[in-house]
């Protein structure tokens, strides 16, 4: 059995400590992971580790305490680590992930605190800081981690966690047996976290439906609005423009939303397209398209009277006011040879319809 061969004297315990001193003071050179392109930034969560019995039993047999760092704290029998930041593909589940807290190993009178763990999943790796130096502790496990989508958030159960080969080898050589292996399971993982902010599927639209007044305004004016495929008129009349992508931040909904398709307006043998239109929700909210082959801020939003709601990973941002801007108004008034468009004069309502990666 494993107890039967570890230390149990309190000289022993002490070269234990120093065994754990030994492997969390050898640095491991680890080369910060860029964000992987569909990974979204993580805004909080937790970390909660549970080690295996018969590990926790040699611990508490050898005198040997393992106690968290606050923030962290024991809750239901596990660790749990506050989560800070970092990013995470929701998916696959590729990223890192920081904390705050730690852990606090003491064996007789000599104590080491080792915190601000990094889990690489990517890697395969749980690093953490001793002093100064960033090191390699564990091998985190995930072939039969199960993730799953509770709405905006991830959760990732199941991950193993296990010693280095690095640690396995200082541990022996400083007790001089072969107890210690390299992939000795000592807990599992359980990685709660919830973005800032999330990417935007190619999935859902906007639909837009046309101010009563304004649309008679242009029938007044001949001219006519069409869609551009594979933007489409709803049996409703609102047009509805297809989302390609995008992002939006989880509590203010700040980001941009791209789409496919247009709208066409048409008078006798003047036609001007409105095309890729760009949702920008920030200071100044407003939408831009493509005119003439030019990126141009065509619309301005007005969001007070933004009714917003998520339902799992649905985001709704619906009564959005689309006014004309300046350069639209101008734009229209010079193709069709009018002054009836103006600046704030009122195109419709809009209803953005996302969902989340």
């Amino acid at each position: 059995m494993v107890s039967s061969l570890f230390p149990a004297n309190r000289r022993s315990r002490s070269r234990l400590v120093a065994a754990f001193l030994s492997l969390f003071g050898m640095a491991a050179l680890a080369v910060p992971m860029a964000p992987a392109a569909s990974a979204n930034p993580i805004g909080s969560g937790s970390t909660s580790v549970k080690l295996r019995p018969a590990v926790a039993k040699v611990l508490k047999a050898n005198g040997v305490s393992v106690a968290p760092v606050k923030p962290a704290k024991v809750k239901g029998g596990a660790i749990v680590f506050p989560v800070t930041g970092g990013n995470l593909d929701p998916v696959s589940a590729v990223g890192q992930i920081s904390h705050s807290g730690g852990l606090r190993f003491k064996g007789g009178k000599r104590a080491l605190v080792t915190r601000s763990f990094t889990i690489r999943t990517k890697a395969g790796i749980l690093q953490g800081k001793v002093g100064g130096a960033t090191v390699n502790l564990f091998k985190v496990d995930l072939k039969r981690a199960k993730i799953t989508r509770p709405g905006l958030a991830v959760n990732v159960r199941g991950a193993v966690l296990s010693l280095t080969g690095t640690a396995a080898k200082a541990l022996n050589q400083t007790f001089r047996v072969r107890l210690f292996k390299p992939g000795l399971v000592i807990g599992t993982a359980v990685v709660k976290v919830v973005p800032s902010q999330v990417r935007l599927a190619a999935s859902g639209s906007t639909d837009l439906t046309l101010d009563p007044g304004t649309a008679q305004a242009l029938t007044d004016l001949g001219v006519t609005a069409a869609p551009i495929g594979p933007a489409e008129a709803l049996p409703s009349g609102a047009l509805s423009f297809p989302i390609t992508g995008g992002r939006a931040n989880t509590r203010t909904f700040a980001g941009a939303v791209r789409h496919s398709g247009g709208i066409s307006l048409s008078a006798g043998a003047t036609t001007v397209e409105l095309t890729d239109f760009t949702i920008n929700v920030g200071a100044d909210p407003d939408l831009t398209a493509l005119v003439g082959g030019q990126r141009v801020s065509i619309l301005s939003l007005d969001l007070s009277s933004l009714e917003a709601k998520v339902v799992g990973r649905k985001i709704t941002l619906d009564k959005v006011e689309a006014n004309l801007t300046q350069a639209a108004a101008d734009a229209l008034n010079a193709a069709f040879g009018v002054t009836a468009f103006t600046e704030g004069l009122t195109l419709g309502t809009a209803k953005v319809n996302a969902v989340a990666r």
